[in-house]
């Protein structure tokens, strides 16, 4: 039998699996093996998952990756210059000026208070050290560059280096119909829950008609996207990065969708709905 290699598991610390069907960690591993196509190591990590009632909870045990540095602010000297008036008098006819909202932002609510604010992020933007997200990303670039970026080609040790398991989604677009996206995998440590297979299950529906949007750009353009969501779901709010990542049939056709989360401060805090 293969023998599942953790390499971010502190080894020393046993813990009590709290996981109904196994580690919520191994079983996220032989998912993705299986979607891959792997059935004998997705075996392997599911029998893993099984024992870990006896040999404490992988999931529980993993480190988390640390946090990406922030970088120090620049202090730089600005100077202000009062624009000269000119002589003469002025134009009564001037056209005015539209003030138009950046279409960096884009902000929808609706009248159960709920509310999310979507903002596109530069791909280059992502730490190179340290962060869970710029890992994956840089690992996807390889795998693109060199083979024919389908979802078999994804080695799990890389995932589980990257430090990312558990923020992880797998999603099938395979379907034309946004209506038809399912997870086939959800990430069991994300501050937003599960709503059956469907995303179209959730709720709230300016959230999911942002998700579907998102899901179905990079289903059309085989192009990833990074953004910044703060969202209030009933009572929760929500702030985290998305990074979504597509992956190719024979065809050359984006058939799933690679999607993890970076919860950022503030996520996950019980807010007052404004109604």
């Amino acid at each position: 039998m293969i023998q599942p290699s953790i390499g971010t598991v502190s080894a020393n610390t046993e813990v009590a699996c709290v996981a109904a069907e196994g580690c919520s960690y191994l079983r996220a591993l032989a998912t993705i093996e299986h979607i891959a196509g792997f059935e004998h190591t997705a075996q392997a990590y599911t029998m893993a998952a099984e024992r870990c009632r006896e040999h404490g909870c992988w999931a529980a045990k993993v480190a988390k990756a640390p946090a990406a540095e922030t970088p120090q602010p620049i202090a730089l000297k600005a100077y202000y210059q009062p624009p000269r008036r000119r002589a003469g008098p002025v134009a009564q006819n001037a056209e005015p000026v539209p003030l138009i909202r950046s279409e960096l932002i884009d902000i929808v609510s609706d009248r159960e208070g709920n509310s999310v604010e979507r903002r596109p992020l530069k791909l280059d933007s992502l730490p190179r050290r340290g962060d869970p997200l710029g890992s994956l990303y840089r690992y996807w670039c390889d795998l693109r560059a060199a083979s024919a970026c389908r979802f078999s080609d994804i080695d799990t040790v890389q995932l589980d280096r990257a430090g990312i398991i558990g923020k992880l989604h797998v999603v099938d677009v395979q379907s034309s119909d946004p209506q038809d996206f399912r997870f086939e995998l959800f990430g069991y440590d994300v501050s937003i829950g599960r709503y059956y297979e469907s995303p179209r299950a959730h709720p709230v529906g300016i959230w999911v008609d942002s998700l579907m949007r998102d899901y179905n750009t990079v289903r059309l353009t085989a192009t990833p996207r990074l953004h910044r969501i703060r969202c209030q779901l009933g009572d929760i709010g929500h702030h985290y990065t998305r990074l979504i990542l597509p992956f190719l049939d024979k065809r050359g056709r984006v058939t799933r969708l690679l999607v993890a989360i970076r919860e950022e401060a503030g996520d996950n805090i019980k807010v007052q709905a404004c109604r």
